[in-house]
């Protein structure tokens, strides 16, 4: 085989980098920058610099009935005859954007025939939330981050100091004081007047299964009292081309509540594309024990991960960088692969058709996909529905001699992916009051049990400990631990 070299973006969040994936004669793959995207201009995040291994052979999903390889027409078949005999209201499909828009489209027809909807982890009353672009954050004469940056999105972090440069100040909301904030505030929903913003102004935050929708609703309301415009940055690829697809007037049911239905029983049956609950929820244990009382589960991905090995049924898609197909990016540029591979759209073509739909191809999907984004172009309009909600997002109570433990999500951290950063992020005060020496490390000890860890100081209120790295002590995206010194 000569070594093929595909267009793609990166899967690591909703910005949407540009890239090349070569891979060689022997299927070794390597990245290559691209200098003419848009979007990043040839830059890449940690994360994109290490999709070799993300994409590593070893990492491909593997057709399964039963928890046994099996070839895709018989994984399909058995796949339809699961569908046929399930109760659509107790069936959910869920898709978070990691795949293409074709795909996604294809997804969407096929919770139609099963008479059920697309959840896509977001609350239906914040999927419409309102977006700037990218290009406007260089613009903006003043700039409010909900978000860390560096931790969560570093590809506009050259945007941010650029609009620095432009002569905007930079207020940072949170405990956590950032290197290119001009200040930082703590401030809850009530004291938001104090940001003082007006029509020049951008408030940059983030939307995900796991967000906090009163928060976002709060947020939203600043925006229209001000005139601020707003970026929600997205954690997924194609968040924006799911919601796209998806059918909006239904009711949409945020990650949680998904997971809760599972574990009381009122979904037996659940198909997911290109998304694992258990890497999704802050608390893996937990997602794998509400997975295991559905009836069935079926898994439709081109990568292998949890989820996959609690299947039931598992179809096999060619790597995402192969695929034919479109995205829509945070700002709603639409992006394009360069690859031909059409599995993931043929197999959702014939699980619609043996359950009793209509067969569809892939130019039709692709169809579909621009005649949507045309519409939504036509009509764009602000969904500002959301009203605020009451003053009063606090951090919890936290006791005597323990710590609140809180997750600040990442890439690494949604897929669960190896990451360099093995450490926790501690003030001084803690680190003196513990005995922690530099270089050594702290045992966190929680309900889950216990882990030591590396550490790392920063400026952070005491009582507060951060990681970008899921810990089996987590019990949640905030938990409350003790701490001492190995």
């Amino acid at each position: 085989m000569k070594e093929m070299i595909y267009q793609t973006i990166c899967p690591g969040c909703g910005i949407g980098c540009g890239l090349y994936i070569r891979k060689n004669a022997e299927g070794k793959l390597s990245i290559d920058h691209m200098k003419s995207s848009p979007v990043n201009l040839g830059k890449l995040c940690r994360f994109g610099m290490k999709l070799p291994y993300y994409y590593a052979k070893e990492n491909n999903a593997v057709n399964q009935v039963n928890a046994s390889n099996a070839d895709v027409e018989t994984a399909i078949k058995t796949a339809v005859e699961i569908l046929k005999d399930a109760d659509s209201s107790s069936t959910a499909l869920l898709s978070v954007g990691n795949t293409t828009n074709e795909e996604q489209m294809a997804f969407t027809k096929l919770a139609a025939t099963l008479s059920t909807v697309v959840q896509t982890g977001v609350s239906s009353e914040c999927l419409n939330m309102p977006e700037a672009s990218l290009a406007e954050i260089e613009k903006a004469k003043r700039i409010v981050l909900f978000i860390d940056p560096y931790a969560q999105y570093p590809l506009i972090v050259r945007r941010l100091l650029t609009a620095k440069k432009n002569g905007a100040s930079i207020v940072a909301v949170g405990t956590q004081p950032l290197n290119l904030a001009d200040e930082t505030l703590d401030l809850k929903p009530g004291q938001y007047d104090e940001l003082k913003l007006d029509r020049e102004s951008l408030i940059i935050a983030d939307m995900h299964p796991n967000s906090d929708i009163k928060l976002a609703k709060n947020i939203l309301v600043l925006a229209q009292k001000t005139g601020a415009k707003i970026q929600f940055m997205r954690s997924f690829m194609n968040s924006f081309g799911t919601g796209l697809s998806v059918n909006q007037e239904n009711k949409m049911f945020g990650l949680a509540e998904l997971v809760e239905d599972i574990e009381l029983g009122n979904i037996r049956t659940l198909v997911v594309l290109d998304s694992d609950p258990i890497e999704l929820m802050p608390d893996n244990e937990a997602a794998i024990e509400a997975l295991k009382k559905l009836d069935k589960l079926i898994v439709i991905s081109s990568r292998s991960s949890p989820v996959t090995e609690l299947a039931n049924i598992v179809i096999a898609t060619e790597p995402v960088y192969s695929k034919a197909g479109t995205f829509l990016n945070a700002e709603g540029k639409l992006l394009k692969n360069s690859g031909t591979g059409k599995a993931g759209v043929d197999a959702l073509s014939l699980l619609n058709a043996g359950i009793g739909g209509k067969a569809f191809t892939y130019d039709e999907m692709n169809y579909l996909v621009l005649k949507a984004i045309e519409a939504q172009k036509e009509n764009r309009s602000v969904a500002a529905e959301c009203a605020a909600s009451d003053n009063g997002i606090s951090s919890p109570k936290v006791l005597k001699g323990k710590y609140e433990l809180k997750y600040l999500y990442n890439p690494f951290m949604w897929f669960d992916q190896k990451d360099d950063n093995d450490f926790v992020l501690l003030n001084r005060n803690t680190v003196r009051k513990l005995g922690l020496r530099k270089g050594g490390y702290v045992n966190m000890k929680s309900d889950r049990g216990e882990l030591k860890m590396r550490f790392r100081v920063e400026a952070l209120p005491d009582g507060l400990v951060l990681t970008a790295k899921k810990l089996p002590v987590a019990t949640g995206t905030s938990t409350i631990i003790s701490m001492e010194r190995c």
